[in-house]
């Protein structure tokens, strides 16, 4: 985010955005909590978390004009707008990986599990759903995607996995050889973390690939809606969009900025391979109290030998 937050305040020199990162349980809370000031914009890439808080009235609608160029699916309701498009991956252990033949899609994965178990022994690395938004919402997702769902519970039970509670600490794991591969890392992370570390394998799974939106909305109770929505229409714009594509690892969304790195692009070169996770209501049931308590019942049951 630091090369469009420097872009914007070089643009606009009367706003300075005060950038907090925090895990997106604790920013929804924050947001429902009212003794808690939100922020004035709220960026996640959980989406569930997303709609339902829209879905409960807490954003402020923000019309953006120039609907034209940004694909159907980036957006709800005028008040949650999706700017970047990134895939969530399978990251490997590069020493790990050497005379191996690397995994390119879930059968051949369940397959080399088996075959390197004891090389994967408390090895494999995974999100904690019960602590973090983003491994609830792409596990979720799978459950209802996978047909060897089943499996990949008891390889990562018997294989004692571990669990992080972030993309970040997953990948450090990995590149120091703590564990030889994690699951579900989120693609923008993992490109950004390879560029400066040899040490890990990044793996599209060519079955399919989850994807998540990135996503903004302005909050409701802002004291400064002019300068919140300013930033989220910079977010959206060709100028935005244009740094996210040559500065980040965060694949933007609009259809006329020319880049490898587009969701266009990668919808086209891809479209069979990419699974897109739905910016719309569909998400409410995942968000949904008694299904979270289902699938996370279920995920602790399964791998109860975790603790």
């Amino acid at each position: 985010m630091q090369p469009l937050i420097d872009d914007f305040e070089r643009r606009n020199p009367d706003i300075l955005i005060d950038y907090k990162a925090v895990s997106s349980n604790l920013l929804t809370q924050q947001i429902r909590d009212s003794a808690t000031p939100p922020p004035d914009v709220t960026i996640s890439s959980v989406m569930d978390q997303q709609i339902r808080l829209v879905n409960d009235g807490y954003a402020l609608r923000t019309p953006y004009t120039d609907k034209s160029v940004l694909p159907s699916w980036t957006h709800w309701r005028e008040e949650l707008y999706g700017f970047s498009y990134e895939p969530a991956v399978i990251v490997f252990n590069r020493a790990f990986l050497d005379g191996k033949r690397t995994p390119t899609n879930r059968v051949e994965l369940i397959h080399f599990i088996r075959r390197h178990s004891n090389e994967l022994q408390a090895k494999i690395g995974l999100f904690d759903i019960r602590k973090v938004g983003m491994g609830y919402l792409l596990w979720s997702f799978e459950r209802a995607q996978a047909t060897n769902y089943g499996q990949f519970l008891e390889l990562f039970n018997s294989h004692d996995a571990l669990t992080f509670n972030s993309s970040a600490a997953m990948l450090d794991a990995v590149n120091r050889g703590d564990i030889n591969m994690a699951y579900n890392v989120v693609g923008s992370y993992a490109k950004s973390f390879e560029e400066d570390n040899d040490g890990i394998v990044v793996v599209a799974a060519t079955d399919y690939t989850p994807v998540i939106i990135r996503s903004a909305f302005v909050n409701k109770t802002t004291e400064t809606p002019i300068h919140a929505q300013r930033f989220l229409n910079y977010l959206l714009s060709y100028q935005g969009q244009k740094v996210m594509a040559e500065q980040t690892n965060m694949p933007p969304i609009r259809l006329d900025v020319e880049s490898e790195k587009t969701a266009h692009v990668m919808r086209n070169r891809l479209a069979d391979q990419l699974k897109p996770l739905p910016l719309d209501v569909s998400l409410l049931v995942i968000s949904d109290q008694s299904k979270k308590q289902i699938v996370i019942s279920e995920w602790e049951n399964a791998l109860k030998d975790y603790e």
